[in-house]
């Protein structure tokens, strides 16, 4: 069976959310057309996104993805090795906010698909180690339509749709980012950056 066709069926079975038919074919184009040597993932959950982005970069590119969930981690380990990418996905264990302060180098590409609310909070902390030109892909940032929506989302969701408001309006208006909204599936936001000296 088809590894990518395995680790699906996993997801639908253990119910792990992974990247869905719509942001999965964003994801793929961005890939082919920026042909990144050096991707930051945030968020692996189980290597399904990570392994994608392997699949249609550069052989000589390198992906940087963080996971703080044990279980995952482990799976995520054994389809990487399974799929022969150990030498170009390197997996960190721990929570993306501590670990992104400690990274070093440039990167051409990010996706962001963890913790909702923290999507600025993840961006504002690798601003500095953005490549001219690298794209910043952000995932489900209409969060189940709650986040256009008029009505006051559920009480529970109020903290995360206020953030991804955030990150979206702070990605559309801060000049150094040149931002697309895809509203197909749960949203996907592609942002270009520009540099540090465009005002």
């Amino acid at each position: 069976m088809d590894l990518f066709k395995e680790i699906e069926e996993y997801a639908t079975e253990y119910n792990v959310p992974i990247i869905n038919k719509i942001s999965g074919s964003l994801l793929i184009e961005a890939v082919k057309t920026k042909q990144p040597k050096s991707i930051l993932e945030i968020g692996t959950a189980i290597g399904y996104s990570a392994l994608l982005m392997a699949h249609y970069m550069p052989k000589d590119s390198k992906i940087i993805t963080i996971e703080q969930d044990a279980t995952r981690i482990d799976i995520a380990y054994d389809y990487i090795a399974r799929a022969g990418r150990t030498e170009q996905i390197q997996l960190l264990d721990g929570d993306a906010s501590n670990i992104l302060l400690q990274l070093e180098g440039t990167f051409d590409m990010v996706f962001i698909d963890a913790a909702k609310a923290q999507y600025l909070d993840y961006l504002s902390k690798i601003i500095d180690k953005l490549s001219i030109g690298a794209v910043v892909i952000a995932d489900n940032v209409l969060f189940r339509g709650m986040v256009m929506s008029e009505e006051p989302p559920l009480r529970r969701y109020k903290t995360i749709v206020k953030r991804l408001k955030e990150y979206l309006e702070f990605v559309k208006t801060d000049p150094r980012f040149s931002t697309t909204i895809y509203h197909d599936g749960d949203g996907v936001a592609i942002s270009y950056y520009q540099g540090a000296n465009i005002k």
